[in-house]
């Protein structure tokens, strides 16, 4: 009987998760949309309750021989989403601050305090967390972000997942705290990627029951988990993670510095990530689908008719009204592109990972538009291939969790830009940075 683990990542608009192989085959995955607002923390739970019933289902419909064994659930997340788990011991945690919702207009009436500079991703939203529910967070036992909150109400035991020691700058320090005059008690106490955070507890609101009694493995950020998912794991290799927003990594073996470049640790020690940030890439393409008033096709049949409108307008004819959409993000993306070649010297080849990696007309267009090699690798959930990987090594089937990345992670298709294109998509990228500047 061979083992399988059960991967699950909360997104920003849905929760994914799989059944992973030690070889890295996906024996059966699903998602499951969140409502659109408000988000609250039980959509989170819900979503993971129907997901795993159906994966525990799917297994138990594999053929005797065949048939896998759960060994652990592996959990990864978005952050610094932050939610307020209350100290009354009730089940019902809220509200929630989701790690894309502006807090700027906050900031600047003085929820961030006197504290200078920090490095901190988490410092700011936990003071606008404590300025937009003052109540809430007066109230709670525990701030937590998304994964650590799903391995709560999995296991009774708060955690936060600090991917490498290198990291506590960027969450929080004894310093950051003092200064910005914030209960750390409410803050759980760090363990790294990887660590078995507790049992999956047997009760109604925690998990299936056939998972009661697995460990839960604490699996942590999403983009780090991506780049172990799509075995971007060494110096020079690369993922775009893409879905609501999106995220250029590249595995680098020294710190870097460039413009719009964000440079933090790797999760393998010694190496770090260098990236640049587009937030709304897929927001966007949402936002065009509605606005067109094409929500129910679906992005694939509309990607595919923008790949096929000409690229330049005929005389008396306008462009596709979707391309000028697609050609905006294409450029920002090859932006990305740029700046990270030109900080990291990396050959412009990314390995792909997210919802957007579905979309194979997207794949072909976005190739030409960036300038760059992109590489599909045998699932597009890059994150729950990574949560794969980290567990398997934490079980020990494999040494590392590089080692683990290497043996399960395998490039199923490359998307080369089209050399007839590369012309003119040079003179509109020329045109498209000057109207930038």
């Amino acid at each position: 009987m061979r083992d399988a683990i059960l991967a699950v990542d909360i997104g920003t608009s849905s929760l994914k998760a799989a059944l992973v192989d030690a070889q890295g085959r996906v024996i059966a995955s699903v998602r499951r949309r969140f409502p659109d607002s408000p988000r609250l923390p039980r959509h989170w739970t819900a979503a993971f309750r129907e997901a795993a019933g159906d994966l525990v289902a799917a297994a138990s419909r594999e053929a005797p021989g065949a048939k896998p064994r759960i060994a652990a659930v592996a959990v990864s997340g978005n952050g610094p989403t932050l939610v307020a788990v209350p100290s009354d011991g009730s089940s019902e945690a809220g509200p929630m601050l989701l790690w894309n919702d502006p807090v700027d207009a906050v900031s600047a009436q003085g929820a961030v305090s006197a504290q200078g500079a920090t490095r901190s991703l988490f410092i700011p939203r936990i003071e606008a967390f404590r300025r937009l529910f003052p109540a809430d967070y007066e109230a709670a036992r525990w701030l937590l972000s998304g994964p650590e909150y799903l391995v709560y109400a999995l296991t009774g035991r708060a955690v936060t997942i600090l991917p490498d020691p290198r990291y506590a700058e960027t969450y929080w320090t004894p310093g950051d705290l003092e200064r910005a005059r914030l209960d750390g008690s409410k803050l759980a106490p760090f363990v790294p990627l990887g660590a078995v955070a507790g049992e999956c507890l047997a009760r109604e609101d925690a998990a299936p029951s056939p998972l009661a009694g697995l460990p839960v493995v604490a699996c942590g950020p999403d983009f780090l988990v991506a780049l172990a998912g799509t075995g971007a794991v060494r110096p020079g290799l690369a993922c775009d993670r893409a879905g609501t927003s999106e995220g250029l990594n590249v595995c680098v073996a020294s710190p870097v510095d460039g413009a719009d470049i964000r440079l933090l640790p790797s999760f393998i020690p010694g190496l770090w990530n260098a990236s640049y940030l587009l937030p709304e890439t897929g927001k966007r393409f949402h936002e065009y689908r509605a606005a067109a008033g094409l929500s129910g096709r679906g992005y694939p049949e509309i990607m595919a008719e923008i790949e096929a409108s000409p690229v330049t307008a005929r005389p008396g004819e306008a462009l596709h009204p979707g391309r000028a959409l697609v050609e905006d993000i294409g450029f920002s993306v090859r932006r990305g592109v740029d700046a990270l070649v030109s900080a990291t010297g990396f050959s412009r080849e990314l390995r792909l990972s997210g919802g957007q990696a579905r979309n194979e007309a997207w794949n072909r267009i976005k190739a030409s538009l960036a300038d760059a090699t992109l590489l599909l690798t045998a699932t597009a959930d890059g994150e729950l291939m990574g949560n794969a990987a980290i567990a398997f090594a934490t079980l020990g089937a494999y040494p590392s969790v590089a080692a683990a990345s290497e043996a399960m992670v395998r490039v199923a298709r490359r998307f080369e830009p089209d050399d007839a294109l590369r012309g003119i998509y040079a003179g509109k990228y020329a045109a498209w940075l000057g109207d930038a500047r």
